[in-house]
C-alpha cells in the first residue's frame, strides 16, 4: 500500500499529488508500477519534458517525473536562494511521498548535475544512475548564455522568438533541418508550463559552484550510464567523457546527429539505452518505503 500524498489544485484543474520539504511543495507524477525510476529534467523544465521517454517504458516500471522548483505544479521560486543539496532534498521529499525506498536515478542536464549529489549524500536511496546531457563540474567552458537568454526575454520576446533561440543551442542541426515538427512539438509542451525568467537564473546559480568530479571515484560499485550526444552545443561532449572517466567502470554512450534535447533528437536511441540499462537490474531495486 503506498502512502497517501497530498494533492494541490494545478492551473489544468487536475488534482496532482505533492511533495513538501521546508515549506516548498514539489509536484510529481507518475506512470506504470514496478522498477521504481526517478526523472530529473533539465533548467527551466517540468516532469512533462519526459513525454517522449516515458512512451516508451513499459508499465512494469515505475516512472515518476518531478517538476523542479519554480516549474509546473511546484511552488514558484518567488526570490528564494537554493542550492544543489535543496534539489537533491526535494528529489528524496518525492521519493518519500511516493513511498519509494530506493530508485534507478535519471537525470538530464541540470537534472544530471543534481542527481550527482543526491547519489553521493543519499546513496541507500540510488540503485543506479543514468547522467544525460550533463556535467560533473559547473559552467566549465562558461555558462549556457544562450538558455539564460531566452528564458529572461520569453517576457519580453514572447514565447515563439524565446524558442528560436533555444532551438539552436538545443537541438542537432539535423532536427531542426529534417524534423521541425518535433521542435514544435517541445514549444508546445513548454508553452504549456509558463516559466518565470527568475526561475532559470536561480537554478543556474544553484549548480555554479557544482564540482563533483574529485568525489565521484566513491560511486564505485554503483551501474552508472553517462549518455550524451554528439553535437550537444550546451555541454560539450568532452565533458561527458569526463564525467564517465570520473566514475568507476561508468559506461558512456555518446549518441550520433543528437544534440542536447536527446529524446527529440534521438528518441529510439535514447529510450534503447535507458532500456538496457534498466535491464541490467531487473526488479533488484523495486522495494518501496515501508
Amino acid at each position: 500500500m503506498r502512502p497517501a500524498a497530498s494533492t494541490r489544485l494545478f492551473t489544468n484543474r487536475l488534482l496532482v499529488p505533492v511533495a513538501e520539504r521546508d515549506g516548498i511543495r514539489i509536484g510529481w507524477a507518475e506512470q506504470g508500477d514496478g522498477v521504481p525510476l526517478v526523472l530529473i529534467t533539465g533548467v527551466g523544465g517540468a516532469g512533462s519534458a519526459w513525454w517522449r521517454l516515458l512512451r516508451h517504458l513499459p508499465p512494469t516500471v515505475r516512472a515518476i517525473t518531478l517538476d523542479n522548483r519554480g516549474t509546473g505544479a511546484s511552488d514558484p521560486v518567488a526570490g528564494r536562494f537554493f542550492g544543489l543539496d535543496d534539489l537533491a532534498g526535494d528529489v528524496v521529499a518525492v521519493m518519500d511521498a511516493a513511498g519509494i525506498a530506493r530508485a534507478h536515478v535519471m537525470g538530464s542536464s541540470l537534472g544530471g548535475i543534481v542527481a550527482q549529489p543526491l547519489a553521493l549524500e543519499h546513496r541507500h536511496r540510488v540503485a543506479s544512475l543514468i547522467l544525460a546531457s550533463t556535467t560533473g563540474a559547473g559552467f566549465r567552458g562558461g555558462p549556457p548564455w544562450r538558455l539564460l537568454g531566452a528564458g529572461a526575454l520569453r517576457p519580453l520576446v514572447g514565447t515563439a522568438r524565446s524558442e528560436e533561440l533555444l532551438a539552436s543551442a538545443l537541438y542537432a542541426a539535423a532536427t531542426l533541418r529534417e524534423h521541425p515538427e518535433r521542435v514544435a512539438e517541445d514549444a508546445t509542451v513548454r508553452d504549456a508550463a509558463p516559466l518565470d525568467p527568475r526561475t532559470v537564473a536561480a537554478q543556474l546559480l544553484a549548480v555554479a559552484p557544482h564540482n563533483a568530479l574529485p568525489r565521484l571515484w566513491s560511486l564505485a560499485g554503483m551501474r552508472v550510464t553517462v549518455l550524451h550526444g554528439a553535437q550537444d552545443a550546451v555541454v560539450s561532449p568532452d565533458r561527458a567523457r569526463e564525467l564517465a572517466a570520473a566514475i568507476p567502470a561508468a559506461r558512456l554512450v555518446i549518441i550520433e546527429r543528437c544534440g542536447h534535447a536527446m529524446t527529440t533528437d534521438a528518441e529510439e536511441a535514447t529510450a534503447d539505452a535507458v532500456l538496457e540499462h534498466l535491464a541490467c537490474h531487473g526488479t533488484a531495486s523495486s522495494s518501496r518505503a515501508a
